[in-house]
């Protein structure tokens, strides 16, 4: 037992220090290496365990296959990861170690998953959750996976059942890996659901978990995904730049299966952007990588993406030998019969045959008959050229009035919106300045005549008392009021320490408020500040007013190019449609003030069943706000 406990210590001491377990046993010693721990570590300790555990110790050896397993598929070699991982399952057919055999069947689990085998890999998960029943994040973990196989397979509804589950088993607890894959996913889901900017919100909390426990594989996933986001919503320079700092960090860790999909992924974005060259570039390099370690879904999904990129540049001998790739992928994933697949190959090869047998007919005769149609052509073009001009001369006289109306709209909303604010600057001083002072006048006369109440009767006395203190009471209150409608700090010292204000002046009632901000270093002008100010003030209010919240977390963080605040609450919900049809002023304002600084919101429920609201935010800031 002794030599056990120091075979597993030394393992772990080669891996390196600060290396914290994943899973431990109170009556073992395991330590399993986390996201963070470099694939040679891994090797050298999976090697050090092997060469010294003995031929009747089969848990020793068991341990080192799947140390071996877990170095295999941190370098993205699924196979042989599935190959050690089955030694260790071996070792252990006679063993009821839950520790162990649910680390197996969940590197089993992936094995299959990252080779597009998503029956097995379902399958797998689900004899890894009966092991780990006693373990609550090992269990969210799980259903994080589970989750992705079903994305994966477009199945968006049922991976958002899984990931509710991993959710409501991570609880508070969110610097850990198991909430950070269930926080990618969910990610994922939104994008796929096209709601962006709660796809980018999730991904930038994702990125500072990571980056607080040191986990830079998924740190990589999330910036993947927040790249994916950019390029879809039409904002390549973005895409682009966080592509490459997700491949820069999956190529010094080795992760293979991610740096194939960074490469097909710049291959999309640089097809959309119309440099088909390179995008052919990419696409090639993705399909090589995804090839070298059996990804099959990767090199699937690279193979179609040329083949659509050849067919529009009607190069079709190219498209039809990179789809015969594709469709040759799809049936080994989905074991279909090879001779439908080259039946369809034939059908589809004669097809472009023959148009392209027409087309050189068609031209043939074009140029037989191109003397006698040269007048009527060139009359033709001269009308075309004549007709187009007039259309580009009117589609710029659209665009300036476009422009002018869009400037016009700006400047009167600048007004309104200045106009309301000097109207809450005129209120408060009336406040502050005329009742408020004549309040505090009157409690302290109040408070002058306490010495001879007891020469009064004992009923006036009390009535003196009672009235003393609500007039101080009123000043308090006309005093707080003054400060929410014209907070001198937001003018004094900016948005943020505005913000601690207004939270700090809740802390008295429901709900508990909590501000995360990022430490920006981009400097806002002043009417940018006030204006989000007052946006989340106005979130703030809804939510004491009407969602019947105990929580509320207020997320804000702020880049060089774009600004996005994130307001979620465990409330009741509300139904969005419904509100907004009724025309309500909070939600207008809201979204009159978004627009100003020419950003974009989204009213999110967090669960079916209408549990809270999350409000997602983004403002660019890339222009120059009237002044």
């Amino acid at each position: 037992m002794m030599r056990r406990y120091f075979l597993y210590c030394c393992a772990a001491w080669l891996l390196f220090a600060g290396c914290k377990p994943d899973l431990v046993q109170k009556e073992t010693a395991y330590s399993f290496p986390g996201h963070f721990t470099p694939p040679d570590s891994i090797l050298l300790a999976a090697q050090y365990m092997g060469s010294s555990a003995t031929t009747s110790n089969y848990k020793d050896k068991a341990v080192a296959d799947i140390f071996m397993g877990l170095y295999y598929g941190r370098i993205s070699a699924y196979h042989q990861s599935r190959i050690a991982y089955n030694n260790a399952l071996s070792q252990l057919k006679n063993s009821t170690d839950s520790l162990l055999l649910g680390k197996i069947y969940t590197g089993l689990g992936n094995a299959s998953k990252n080779l597009s085998e998503y029956p097995e890999a379902l399958n797998l998960f689900s004899r890894a959750l009966d092991y780990y029943t006693a373990d609550s994040l090992a269990t969210a973990g799980l259903h994080a996976y589970i989750a992705q196989v079903f994305q994966l397979q477009n199945d968006l509804d049922q991976a958002t059942i899984h990931l509710q589950y991993a959710l409501s088993m991570s609880g508070s607890n969110t610097n850990n890996v198991p909430y950070l894959l269930t926080l990618h996913t969910l990610a994922n889901v939104y994008g796929m659901s096209h709601k962006i900017d709660s796809a980018l919100a999730l991904d930038e909390t994702g990125i500072a978990i990571a980056r607080k426990i040191k986990t830079l594989s998924l740190e990589s996933t999330f910036l993947d995904n927040k790249a994916n986001c950019f390029m879809y919503s039409n904002r390549p320079d973005s895409a682009r730049y966080y592509f490459m700092k997700s491949l820069a960090i999956d190529s010094a860790s080795g992760n293979k299966k991610q740096v194939a999909d960074t490469w097909l992924n710049l291959g999309v974005l640089e097809h959309m952007q119309h440099n088909d060259a390179k995008a052919a570039q990419f696409l090639l390099q993705g399909i090589e990588m995804a090839n070298s370690i059996g990804y099959r879904n990767g090199a699937m999904t690279g193979w179609k993406q040329l083949s659509e990129m050849h067919e529009k540049q009607k190069n079709y001998e190219a498209a039809l030998k990179a789809k015969s790739y594709y469709y040759s992928i799809k049936d080994s994933v989905l074991n279909l019969k090879k001779e439908t697949a080259t039946a369809e190959w034939k059908a589809l090869y004669e097809t472009e045959k023959k148009e392209e047998e027409i087309r050189m007919q068609s031209m043939q005769l074009r140029q037989k008959n191109i003397s006698i149609w040269f007048v009527s052509s060139s009359s033709l073009l001269l009308l075309g050229v004549v007709y187009f001009a007039n259309r580009r001369n009117k589609e710029r006289k659209e665009k300036i009035y476009r422009e002018t109306l869009f400037a016009r709209d700006q400047e009167s909303a600048m007004k309104i919106l200045i106009a309301e604010e000097n109207e809450r600057k005129r209120i408060a001083a009336d406040l502050h300045d005329g009742v408020g002072q004549s309040l505090t006048a009157a409690w302290l006369n109040l408070q002058a005549v306490h010495p001879l109440l007891d020469k009064l009767e004992p009923e006036e006395a009390s009535l003196i008392r009672t009235t003393t203190q609500l007039v101080g009471e009123s000043c308090a209150e006309i005093r707080q009021v003054s400060h929410s409608m014209m907070p001198n700090v937001l003018f004094q010292k900016g948005l943020l320490p505005a913000l601690k204000e207004m939270i700090n002046g809740l802390r008295e009632h429901q709900p508990l408020v909590s501000l995360s901000v990022n430490e920006y270093e981009v400097p806002l002008d002043k009417t940018t500040e006030l204006i989000l100010y007052r946006i989340i003030q106005e979130c703030v209010n809804n939510v004491i007013r009407h969602a019947k919240a105990s929580e509320l977390y207020i997320s804000i963080n702020v880049e060089e190019d774009s600004l996005s605040v994130m307001i979620e609450d465990n409330g009741i919900g509300f139904d969005y449609e419904q509100v907004n049809n009724q025309e309500g002023i909070g939600l207008q304002n809201i979204r009159s003030r978004v627009q100003y600084l020419r950003g974009s919101v989204e009213w999110n429920q967090v669960n079916d069943d209408k549990s809270g609201t999350v409000v997602a935010i983004y403002i660019p800031l890339l222009y120059d706000p009237i002044s």
